[in-house]
């Protein structure tokens, strides 16, 4: 009976177009003015002219079009021929909506449709019923990048005919997808239940909707062809889920991630040879939004710092959103030196106040280590003078004493001013360098020298590119000039 009623729809619907395009160049109708949530509305538009633009639909009632069809048809009378267009669409609405004035262009001439209001009533959801789809969110509240779990429930109870299925997770305006879990299957209370839960994150604080998520169900069932003969076909009908309502608060105190955490640090060795690289692994381990936390940068005088990318390894247990922060750092120090502490600051929730973590310091020994360059306290020796000399002054006239401390005060000012004048300290320079060895043991040998004149922007450089080669793998082209001219200048 209800098939029976269907098709008489379809004829009546037919010929309430066809009788009134008679009268009108444009006309608008739909098959039904009142549905229930997730049946599908057709709604078609004629157009009589000799010259027909079809009408620039991208979406009816804030919903995307499932199905279109156009036909066309030359009907005359009395030697009169008249073209007609129809133009059909089927979409889903979601809640009761009006249906806009569409425009066609008709033989030159811009046509409007008039509107239509469509009535949407909710699917009333018993224990009865044959789909069930729902959303579960296990926080109601949370603040801006904490991380919270959504859950898609889908319940088909026992002897439904459901051939196919096409799930569509609703749009996620203002939330982040971080994680999705492996679906789980199970029987219960007569239907067969599929779960699947995401981990979502909202990106900005207030008030957010979830909109509901949708199910197409391809169900076998019976239908009559126009002879009057039974076939079996599918026919689809979209389930809607329920929406959720989230209130998103803001972190206070400047504070970008939030969670429950804790940080430590480890490091391979403590004691290692001068230019030995120390490795350095920092570890946070909790439940928030790791992937907001930036990985650390520290600057140690003296010591080449190489850090990597942080990875994050995530996952979802009991519901709760966990995982592991971790980042690997390559020290290379040239003395003793120790590793400030690293600290992460938060928005802590298990005591919903912010909150400040940091790691042990730790200090390693560098065995070999190059000599701090301290420069020695000026000495001034005076000659000492024989006691009979001392005598001599002694019993010296005051006035020839006198005398002669003048003229040789005098003597010394000049041959100051000349061993000033002269090359001397040219020649005492190069004559240093002459003795000094033009060679190294080895590039790692270099490289300690280097690191202790790292202001030198030359010295920089090089140490930068010894570093990449010894430690890193990369080919690195050194000009052994260059290494050459660094050695014999800090040398």
């Amino acid at each position: 009976m209800k098939h029976i009623m269907t098709n008489l729809g379809k004829i009546i619907f037919t010929c309430i177009m066809a009788g009134t395009m008679l009268h009108a160049k444009l006309n608008v109708f739909v098959d039904t003015d009142k549905v229930t949530i997730g049946e599908t509305v057709r709604l078609g538009i004629t157009a009589e002219g000799e010259k027909v633009v079809p009408p620039d639909i991208a979406s009816i009632c804030g919903e995307e079009i499932t199905a279109t069809s156009t036909s066309t048809s030359v009907q005359g009378i009395n030697g009169v021929f008249t073209k007609k267009q129809t133009f059909e669409y089927s979409f889903v609405p979601t809640k009761s909506c009006t249906i806009e004035p569409i425009a066609v262009l008709v033989d030159g001439v811009k046509e409007m449709t008039q509107p239509i209001d469509i009535t949407v009533s909710p699917v009333k959801v018993t224990k009865n019923s044959r789909f069930i789809l729902q959303l579960e969110s296990n926080k109601k509240r949370v603040y801006v990048g904490e991380p919270f779990t959504l859950t898609v429930i889908f319940k088909q109870k026992h002897g439904a005919n459901a051939v196919d299925s096409k799930f569509t997770l609703p749009p996620m305006k203002n939330f982040w997808i971080k994680e999705e879990s492996e679906g789980r299957k199970f029987e219960e209370d007569g239907y067969t239940v599929q779960r699947l839960s995401y981990v979502l994150a909202p990106q900005k604080s207030g008030y957010h909707t979830i909109k509901p998520a949708r199910i197409e169900i391809a169900a076998r069932s019976q239908r009559q062809d126009t002879w009057g003969q039974w076939f079996a076909t599918l026919k689809w009908r979209t389930y809607f889920s329920n929406e959720l309502e989230m209130e998103v608060l803001p972190l206070p105190d400047n504070l970008s991630i939030v969670g429950t955490f804790t940080i430590d640090a480890e490091v391979d060795t403590t004691e290692v040879n001068a230019s030995d690289a120390v490795n350095v692994t920092v570890t946070i381990k909790g439940s928030g939004n790791f992937e907001d936390i930036q990985g650390f940068k520290p600057k140690i005088t003296g010591v080449g710092v190489f850090e990597e990318e942080p990875t994050t390894k995530a996952y979802i247990e009991h519901g709760e959103y966990k995982g592991v922060w971790s980042q690997n750092i390559a020290l290379v120090p040239t003395h003793d030196v120790t590793i400030a502490p690293f600290t992460l600051r938060y928005f802590d929730l298990e005591h919903n106040r912010s909150k400040t973590i940091q790691t042990r310091p730790i200090t390693i020994h560098v065995k070999n280590s190059a000599p701090k360059n301290t420069p020695e306290p000026l000495k001034i020796q005076r000659a000492s003078v024989p006691q009979t000399q001392e005598v001599q002054d002694h019993d010296a006239p005051a006035t020839a004493s006198g005398g002669s401390f003048t003229w040789g005060l005098g003597l010394g000012v000049f041959l100051g001013v000349l061993l000033g004048l002269l090359p001397w300290r040219i020649w005492l320079r190069r004559r240093k360098r002459a003795a000094v060895p033009m060679h190294y043991k080895n590039e790692r040998d270099m490289l300690g020298i280097l690191l202790n004149h790292l202001d030198d922007p030359d010295a920089a450089a090089m140490a930068s590119k010894l570093e990449a080669k010894l430690y890193e793998g990369r080919s690195v082209s050194i000009d052994p000039k260059e290494l050459k001219a660094l050695y014999k200048k800090y040398m």
